[in-house]
């Protein structure tokens, strides 16, 4: 890992394993209690790499805490208690919002069905409106 220091602060970037293939940054910091919290950017490509460091390094000095760059493999992305914020944030839903959050992901579905050129990602969004039982496999 490289520790990249800026006039104030630092960026730890992790280095990049042979299996990696996104990079999400990470910004650590307190809540107004005093504990201690993590919020994430955007998981991006590896290829982005260099671009997320580039951005972390213009941004540290700004920043009251370091800036994680991490790149992370399909392993890491697996890891069930990485969703566990998102599994309690949809529990906690009402019917009503986990309604609106089912009719945003099905419009969704249907944008990436007319509008990609991907033909991997339709079949993955199709895939996605079968499982929300919109459309049915013959």
């Amino acid at each position: 890992m490289a520790i990249i220091q800026t006039e104030r602060n630092r960026v730890p970037a992790h280095a990049i394993g042979d299996d990696d293939v996104f990079v999400r940054i990470s910004l650590l910091g307190y809540d107004e209690t005093g504990a201690r919290v993590a919020r994430h950017l955007r998981y991006e490509p590896i290829t982005e790499y260099q671009a997320a460091v580039d951005w972390a390094v213009s941004m540290a000095d700004v920043m009251a805490h370091p800036i994680h760059v991490v790149p992370l493999n399909y392993d890491d992305m697996r890891e069930p208690s990485r969703f566990d914020p998102l599994c309690a944030a949809v529990a906690s839903m009402t019917d009503q919002e986990r309604g609106e959050m089912r009719q945003g992901i099905i419009k969704s579905m249907i944008e990436v069905l007319r509008d990609c050129d991907d033909w991997r990602v339709r079949a993955d969004a199709y895939d996605i409106l079968v499982q929300l039982k919109v459309t049915y496999e013959s």
